[in-house]
């Protein structure tokens, strides 16, 4: 079965129960407001945790500026779940996502060369890198990245373990991971467990995995402070969180509905540079005060970390890595 054919399957195994959300929000809207256009929207992560909150801004800003325009009504995981909405939007049964592009991978294995980028968004666009992504993006996954938030938020090691010194401490380790922490985890000798996050928890008080890679965001969400012991720094990659729209919903959109999404664009990403630092403050504060402490291993772990998975990107997609890290990597 070829990745397209898979894709398609996919798409239609998304819960009847996003589709009856959506039908009966379209429904309420008809007659209503004729004139104002409804975008459906999904987000991977529940709208009110950690991860979940930027996009839940960006959705209020929208229908605050857009009434008798444009709104948008968005959903969790917990209606459609999250592994599903990249093919909820190729499809067109939703037509925006947020979500990480961890998600749609498979579709896109380029799409974490973002993760790898060292350069603001702003420099990201300015370099060319971010439509770069999105002439890709068009023809895997029929969508188009309006935005993005996460960008400078690093990502960690994250251990129960207190006496962590270097990293040759870390050998022999085995930890919760995923696919675009292991290069970086195997070159420092730890086990990996593709554990789902659901089960992390109760892995780690077990002793099932004595760590986990995350972002320096949301632990207390989990509640994965209150067993973690250590924090590795300099932190690692980025985090990234795109705003996606299905590429036929956006080619029919009146220039007015288009400029509301444009300007809220434009308001969410100045808003992000000062939203952005006060979290990752916020975050570090609260870890401190669960006790976490940090270990730092110098500034060529972070640039080991990207090399390595550079390296991998490149033997995935050699056609399109090298041209997208000359645009994404300063």
């Amino acid at each position: 079965m070829n990745r397209m054919t898979h894709l398609h399957r996919a798409a239609r195994r998304v819960t009847l129960a996003a589709s009856v959300v959506f039908m009966t929000t379209c429904i309420a809207t008809t007659g209503v407001q004729a004139a104002e256009l409804q975008l459906r929207a999904a987000s991977f992560a529940p709208l009110d945790t950690t991860w979940g909150k930027p996009f839940q801004m960006f959705v209020d800003h929208v229908n605050e500026i857009g009434k008798g325009v444009l709104q948008i009504r968005a959903v969790g995981p917990e209606a459609i779940p999250a592994t599903e909405q990249p093919n909820a939007v190729r499809s067109g049964l939703v037509d925006m996502i947020s979500t990480p592009p961890g998600m749609y991978k498979s579709a896109m294995v380029e799409a974490n060369a973002q993760d790898l980028s060292n350069m603001t968004l702003a420099e990201q666009r300015a370099s060319g890198g971010y439509d770069a992504l999105n002439a890709i993006l068009k023809k895997r996954l029929n969508a188009q990245a309006l935005t993005t938030f996460g960008t400078s938020v690093p990502f960690h090691i994250f251990l129960t373990k207190d006496n962590i010194k270097s990293e040759a401490d870390l050998r022999g380790l085995r930890v919760r991971s995923q696919p675009i922490f292991s290069p970086l985890f195997e070159s420092l000798g730890m086990s990996q467990s593709m554990i789902p996050i659901p089960e992390v928890y109760t892995a780690l008080e077990r002793g099932v995995v004595q760590g986990f890679g995350f972002a320096a965001w949301g632990l207390d969400d989990l509640g994965w402070d209150k067993l973690t012991k250590v924090r590795i720094d300099p932190g690692f990659y980025s985090v990234v969180v795109n705003v996606l729209i299905n590429s036929n919903r956006l080619a029919k959109l009146t220039p007015e509905q288009r400029k509301v999404l444009d300007d809220s664009v434009i308001w969410f990403e100045n808003m992000l540079l000062t939203y952005t630092k006060e979290v990752t403050e916020h975050n570090r504060a609260k870890q401190a005060a669960a006790g976490i402490k940090s270990v730092d291993f110098g500034p060529e772990f972070a640039k080991k970390a990207r090399d390595l998975y550079w390296k991998e990107l490149e033997r995935l997609s050699p056609q399109n890595i090298p041209a997208l890290r000359a645009k994404l990597d300063k």
